[in-house]
């Protein structure tokens, strides 16, 4: 028997007809090749626009040890002085930046190096206590989780006279996670997002950790009674990074990181049978 353990997160905003959904991960916010800049456009973007919400995946600070890939040490040129802000600091840097838009934030994980480099070695959640600060500890789901989310009901004046009312309790799906392992071809990242999807049906599958910005499609076909066919259309969606290309990422031989993430669209209309249909798309 399987332990259905995996967090269900639920967003009533059915104040929208449509939204915006934009997943924020990989900043390494502590390091100096982070794009501070990028991040808080992204952030003053979602501010400008009441339908648009945020997913953070992982990956906000590097939280370098004596053991990582990354090292305290190549923080500076050679020669030069190390400065390296505390994990306190930023924290506080943060929770400052995200608390304009701290109710958007509908979901939020960890990351791989909060979560091996942090809360392995301490016992401390360093995200919960991010999360805590901005009072949205209800949203967090330390290894990532489903999210559901509801927006504004369709109707259709015409059909429902001639057909009655229309039901529309649909609703959305995205299961979200940082990501795992290396992977270096953009073939084998969507792979693994291919993996995720087979665990879990949902509308949605959001991963990060691989610095490259990525989307894709997987279609099912559904055999109905009547002898048609339904298409069931899963998004594959592989966000970006905020960090530079130099150090341990040119030194190991890495892509050059995306900057900036997807941009997914959520929203529906109806058919020409009058049902509804799930309208989602994003774009990079």
């Amino acid at each position: 028997m399987i332990k259905y353990e995996v967090k269900i997160i639920r967003a009533n905003l059915q104040k929208h007809e449509f939204i915006y959904l934009i997943p924020l991960s990989d900043l390494h916010w502590d390091e100096p090749e982070s794009d501070h800049d990028a991040i808080k456009g992204y952030v003053d973007w979602v501010k400008e626009h009441e339908n648009a919400y945020i997913i953070l995946n992982g990956d906000y600070v590097t939280a370098p040890t004596p053991t990582s890939a990354a090292s305290i040490y190549e923080m500076a040129e050679p020669g030069g002085k190390i400065e390296f802000p505390s994990l306190d600091q930023c924290r506080n840097e943060l929770a400052e930046l995200f608390k304009p838009v701290a109710k958007r934030i509908l979901a939020a994980d960890s990351g791989g190096h909060e979560f091996k480099h942090l809360f392995r070695v301490t016992g401390s959640d360093w995200v919960y206590s991010l999360m805590d600060k901005l009072g949205r500890t209800q949203v967090y789901a330390r290894d990532g989780g489903v999210l559901l989310i509801k927006t504004k009901a369709l109707r259709n004046p015409t059909y429902a006279q001639r057909k009655g009312y229309i039901k529309d309790d649909d609703f959305f799906s995205i299961v979200f996670t940082h990501g795992w392992g290396s992977a270096r071809t953009r073939g084998a990242k969507i792979r693994k997002l291919e993996y995720l999807a087979q665990g879990l049906d949902a509308d949605v599958y959001i991963m990060s950790h691989d610095h490259t910005q990525n989307l894709a499609r997987d279609n099912y076909l559904v055999p109905e009674w009547d002898g048609k066919w339904t298409v069931h259309r899963k998004l594959l969606v592989a966000s970006g990074a905020f960090r530079g290309f130099a150090g341990y990422p040119f030194r190991s031989g890495y892509q050059p990181a995306d900057i900036g993430t997807p941009r997914v669209r959520l929203g529906k209309r109806l058919g020409e049978d009058g049902t509804v249909r799930k309208d989602i798309h994003a774009s990079i």
